[in-house]
């Protein structure tokens, strides 16, 4: 049984090693394009329409990294997809918790205005904290 077991999980950790090239091309881009929008609203005079259009500019990217991650996730198996809801709940409930807190520091004037990269860094530690949590359990 424990070789049925492992062999099908190897089988698995190779599926969702397919298609890294293609994901991860497509993270690379859209860091680069929200980067980017970033450091032209923040450093380049635009009219409004133009500002507009740079601000929005990521949108696409971002979609289509989306769509690819939630197409990687889907050809999981249901184990490894439990693992990433889990993941992703803890993820999405204690950033939530981390932006409110900040918010009443804020208003405590203990820290300054909450930015996008302190959001993204709360959601990137919390994922990887609600991913070994998950892992644990089902060990």
């Amino acid at each position: 049984m424990d070789k049925i077991h492992s062999g099908e999980q190897h089988s698995s950790i190779q599926a969702a090693r397919r298609g890294l090239g293609p994901l991860a091309l497509a993270a690379l881009l859209a860091i680069l394009i929200d980067g980017g929008a970033y450091w032209v609203l923040g450093r380049i005079e635009l009219g409004q329409t133009a500002r507009i259009l740079v601000a929005l500019a990521p949108l696409v990217p971002d979609i289509v990294l989306l769509v690819m991650i939630l197409q990687r996730i889907r050809r999981l198996d249901e184990f490894q997809q439990r693992v990433q809801l889990e993941a992703v709940v803890v993820a999405y409930l204690s950033t939530g918790v981390a932006v409110f807190v900040y918010a009443y520091l804020q208003k405590a004037h203990a820290v300054g205005p909450l930015n996008m990269e302190l959001v993204w860094a709360f959601m990137l530690v919390f994922y990887a904290v609600g991913y070994a949590l998950a892992v644990r359990h089902y060990q």
